[in-house]
């Protein structure tokens, strides 16, 4: 089963957490902008525990067990129910890393990730795709001195969206 995550940047937990009352998530469009309530990015299926555990192994250099100790690493922030939606933090690390990594910096960190079991079910392109689109939001809110968080839920019968690693574009709300 595939779940939906979205990565997105928020200057705080406490308004990160607010997401969890939005249907969309963090990119539901904000009443009056037309613009995304937070910069995000939908990762379908990228969970934000063993996936981006091991994605932080590969970009940070550091071994895994120490990666998945760091306090903010799939922290809880909120959670809304049995099924999600969930907010959990993105480790600082992580987000500092990804933040200063050159565009071939990050497609030679893709490259790397994509050989990991866990993402045995991905194209190599939608893995570089992936990298490079979280690599520009940590860069974006490392400018804006915000964390990266993960929203996620399980899905329902409704479509997953956008595919991995594309910017969430505005959607009208009803």
């Amino acid at each position: 089963m595939r779940i939906l995550t979205d990565y997105f940047a928020a200057p705080t937990d406490a308004l990160a957490a607010t997401v969890v009352r939005e249907d969309e998530g963090p990119s539901t469009t904000a009443r009056g902008s037309g613009q995304p309530l937070f910069d995000t990015v939908r990762l379908p299926s990228i969970e934000p525990f063993v996936m981006i555990g091991t994605l932080a192994e590969v970009v940070c250099g550091l071994p895994y067990p120490e990666v998945t100790a760091h306090p903010r690493h799939g922290s809880l922030v909120v959670a809304a129910g049995d099924e999600g939606p969930w907010v959990v933090t993105v480790s600082d690390h992580l987000t500092a890393a990804l933040a200063a990594a050159s565009p071939s910096r990050l497609a030679d960190v893709a490259r790397r990730w994509s050989g990991a079991p866990e993402l045995a079910w991905a194209p190599a392109g939608a893995v570089a795709t992936a990298v490079l689109a979280l690599g520009a939001l940590a860069a974006r809110a490392a400018d804006a001195r915000h964390a990266l968080y993960c929203w996620t839920r399980l899905p329902d019968a409704a479509p997953i969206g956008p595919p991995v690693g594309a910017p969430v574009r505005p959607r009208a709300r009803s």
